[in-house]
């Protein structure tokens, strides 16, 4: 059964945008669409309303008119009495004061009643009850005449209307006036919100469409820069890198690219430097060749010269000896010469066998018995177990030819050298680092010293360290030099562990070079 396929981070990294680019409008919407609805509810009820306002108004103004003419007709009523009126007139105090009480107690209404003569003076006054006159009411005065002429006397009746009712008509005046405004310009609101939410959500949109030109951008971008780092390494272009950026897919295949360049750059150089070395071999043969022939006969010819010198001439004698010193010498040289050039000519193919690095560290050093007085050394060693495929033979020859040279360059009885290892984990190496405490070397001379022929020292061939990289990439590793916490120099021998040098020489068997050695790693740095 096929396992379901897993999204990737770059896939969910769009599904992320597309997400947020529908989810951020909606979320506007859930805010502003309410809120037109509501404006454009609200304009409807505010209509309602406001018609309902409007008809409470016009019948509370219609109450109180009705009312007003009702106090008026009683008013009228009681003034044309004609007990009241027949007291009045004849100025009768008591029988108007007690008419005026009787209009008085009929008329829950009435707040109070006077009568006036002609003269003003006050024929009758009687008050309602005292809760009449709380602040619950508003009064009503009425004054009319009691018979006909300027001297009649005068009534004056004074009702009471429920404040409320002139509250509640003012209220409904001053909320439908509210509401009228309201209506007037809720129409204004609700487009001023329309007008707003399509702002907001075009300025989304137009955000949510840069977000996702600037995601796209992004990818076709870093997509060109790998086809165009394509188009350069297979124009033969491979010292460059692409810069990586982020933790997509693309992140991984830039890397994975990079590393690619790298190793190829590496494979590249590794061949490129066993063919030198092998085409410097070639010439090392030759000269070793040539200069071999005539040593022989001429060291034969000086040792006969010698041996034919008269005794009888003592001077002629001491001349030939220093002259056959100077010979020999000069033959030893080049004796020591040839032999360098041949051992460099005649390098032998690795043949690895798998062993704990601790181990030959410690055969080595007991192996080598140049170190004391000349040197101390330190060992470092870690404390898992480091295995790998060496030639026994030809790293001893390495060791041995950078721990002369340590010794060498700081000089007989001064030399700390240290010999350190270690593992180097997920890209399953094996560092192998010799330290001394000499002068150290510029940057300039470790740009070109492990070329062949290349020297700092007055006596040599420079054949040291071009053998010693030779062993060292035949070993499917590399060696760099850097400066040393000892103040000298520090060679970093870079080699495989022991299962991944077999599949090295493995590949190296299957895909033979024409440089000496095994093909080379294509991730290891030369």
């Amino acid at each position: 059964m096929n396992q379901p396929r897993r999204v990737s981070r770059f896939e969910r990294r769009i599904l992320l945008s597309v997400f947020l680019s529908g989810l951020v409008p909606f979320v506007i919407s859930l805010f502003f669409i309410p809120l037109i609805v509501e404006a454009h509810y609200s304009l409807f009820v505010h209509e309602e309303v406001v018609l309902q306002l409007e008809a409470s108004a016009v019948f509370y103004k219609e109450f109180f008119d009705t009312k007003k003419s009702e106090f008026a007709a009683r008013a009228e009523t009681m003034s044309k009495d004609p007990v009241l009126l027949r007291a009045a007139s004849m100025d009768d105090a008591e029988s108007t004061q007690a008419r005026i009480r009787q209009f008085v107690e009929d008329s829950p209404d009435v707040r109070r009643i006077g009568v006036r003569s002609g003269t003003g003076a006050i024929l009758g006054e009687v008050a309602g009850p005292a809760e009449r006159a709380t602040d619950e009411f508003v009064p009503k005065t009425l004054a009319l005449p009691l018979g006909l002429g300027e001297t009649a006397p005068r009534l004056e009746v004074e009702f009471i209307f429920p404040r409320r009712f002139l509250e509640d008509r003012e209220r409904a005046e001053e909320i439908a006036t509210i509401y009228g405004t309201a209506v007037k310009f809720g129409s204004t609101f609700e487009q001023e919100q329309l007008r707003t939410y399509i702002l907001i959500i075009s300025i989304v949109l137009l955000l949510a469409l840069g977000l996702s030109y600037s995601l796209a951008r992004r990818v076709t971008k870093r997509i060109a820069a790998l086809a165009g780092a394509t188009e350069r390494v297979a124009s033969g272009d491979l010292d460059f890198s692409i810069r990586a950026g982020g933790q997509d897919e693309i992140t991984e295949l830039t890397l994975a690219f990079n590393k690619m360049i790298e190793e190829v750059r590496g494979a590249r150089d590794r061949i490129v430097y066993l063919e030198k070395v092998s085409g410097w071999q070639d010439i090392a043969r030759r000269l070793a060749h040539e200069i071999k022939n005539p040593l022989t006969p001429i060291q034969l010819a000086i040792q006969e010269l010698h041996r034919r010198v008269p005794e009888s001439d003592p001077r002629f004698k001491q001349l030939v000896e220093d002259a056959a010193s100077m010979v020999e010498e000069e033959i030893s040289a080049l004796t020591r010469l040839v032999d360098e050039f041949s051992q460099f000519a005649r390098l032998p193919e690795v043949v690895a066998e798998e062993l704990s690095l601790s181990e030959f560290i410690d055969e080595f050093l007991k192996s080598y018995n140049r170190f004391e007085p000349d040197a101390v050394v330190e060992v470092e060693m870690p404390e898992e177990p480091v295995r790998a495929l060496i030639d026994r033979v030809l790293m001893r020859r390495v060791l041995t030819n950078l721990a002369e040279n340590a010794i060498q360059a700081a000089g007989s009885g001064q030399t700390r050298l240290r010999i350190s290892a270690k593992s180097t984990g997920p890209n399953e190496e094996i560092e192998l680092s010799i330290e001394d405490n000499g002068p150290g070397i510029s940057a300039q001379e470790a740009r070109s010293i492990f070329e062949p022929y290349f020297t700092t020292k007055d006596t040599g061939t420079g054949l040291g360290l071009a053998i010693v990289k030779k062993i060292v990439l035949q070993h499917g590793g590399s060696i760099r030099v850097s400066a040393s916490p000892l103040g000298g120099a520090a060679f970093t021998i870079v080699l495989p562990s022991a299962a991944r040098a077999q599949r090295l020489l493995e590949r190296a068997s299957a895909r033979p070079s024409k440089a000496d050695g095994p093909l080379p790693d294509a991730n290891e740095r030369s």
